[in-house]
């Protein structure tokens, strides 16, 4: 990569995203930061190397105008990472359209806006995208169900848009966090707190209550969790490094990361037990990892 290649960082106010931004900036590169708010914009302003953009994601007519900030400045974009992202826990079945587009158009949506508008410069440049999504695009738990849905659904929009890209010299990554301090934490709650007044819960009522109890308590143990510096060092690098893996994992814990490989697994054996005649062997089917266990490797040489 360049070193004064332009990157654009979303949700670059706090935690994970303004961490990715000081690392770049402080190395020379421009950045593109962006934030929802005039008081975050300001504080990203002081930063050298910083052109804070306001960016609100859902938003077409921000996005737009994202593109056109990049287009004036004339250095094009190498870069663009993102970032910005909205969480709620919530029982899926009896939660909304409307509960559920609030996730899918900031967490999908949102990074598909940004790079059809950002694609002109990253194909010229041959950039690199970065969608940072969760160990919960990977495998998925009950009470984050929409947040789950959505990084499921941004996981395979990152696949295939590495794809669609890879002829034209666009490198995507995905970067799959565990669970770290963040600032998503109490923004998750705040939204689930709003769910309670205006979601009807009757079926199920009483795991809605559970999962209202449990909330609180989330929050604060997650306050106590390690600080995120794997995932900005995961982001930089695949952004920065002259062989970026597709795919990152950052994970405080090993026990998180074995969750996290259990759900595409399991999903492979669930789908070979329903391959009929045509469902591998035991044997087969650890041949049939060794060869893609192979391939990436020597891929990440």
């Amino acid at each position: 990569m360049k070193e004064s290649g332009p990157v654009l960082v979303t949700g670059a106010r706090s935690g994970i995203g303004r961490a990715v931004v000081e690392i770049l900036a402080g190395g020379g590169h421009l950045v593109y930061a962006t934030a929802r708010t005039e008081s975050a914009l300001k504080d990203l302003e002081r930063i050298l190397n910083v052109q804070p953009v306001r960016l609100d994601v859902t938003k077409p007519a921000d996005v737009k105008r994202a593109a056109e900030v990049v287009r004036r400045r004339g250095k094009g974009l190498y870069g663009l990472v993102n970032n910005a992202g909205a969480g709620g826990w919530w029982l899926v079945a009896e939660l909304s359209v409307d509960g559920m587009m609030e996730i899918l158009d900031v967490n999908l949506l949102g990074p598909h806006r940004l790079t059809r508008a950002m694609l002109p410069f990253l194909v010229e440049s041959k950039g690199r995208i970065v969608n940072v999504s969760s160990i919960n695009g990977l495998s998925a738990e009950g009470s984050l169900s929409p947040y789950c849905i959505s990084k499921h659904a941004l996981e395979t929009y990152s696949e295939t848009l590495a794809n669609c890209l890879r002829p034209y010299g666009v490198h995507v990554s995905v970067v799959e966090p565990g669970t770290y301090r963040s600032p998503l934490m109490r923004a998750t709650l705040a939204r689930t707190k709003k769910w309670e007044r205006t979601e009807t819960s009757v079926v199920l009522k009483r795991g809605t209550q559970k999962l209202l109890a449990w909330a609180d308590s989330a929050v604060e143990k997650a306050t106590r969790e390690p600080r995120p510096k794997a995932i900005p060092e995961a982001i930089v690098d695949a952004l920065l490094s002259k062989n970026p893996r597709f795919r990152y994992c950052p994970c405080a814990m090993k026990s998180e990361f074995v969750w996290a490989l259990r759900g595409p697994i399991t999903r492979t054996v669930q789908a070979n037990q329903g391959g009929g005649k045509y469902a591998l062997t035991r044997k087969e089917m650890h041949e049939l990892l060794d060869k893609v266990w192979d391939k990436e490797e020597r891929k990440s040489r």
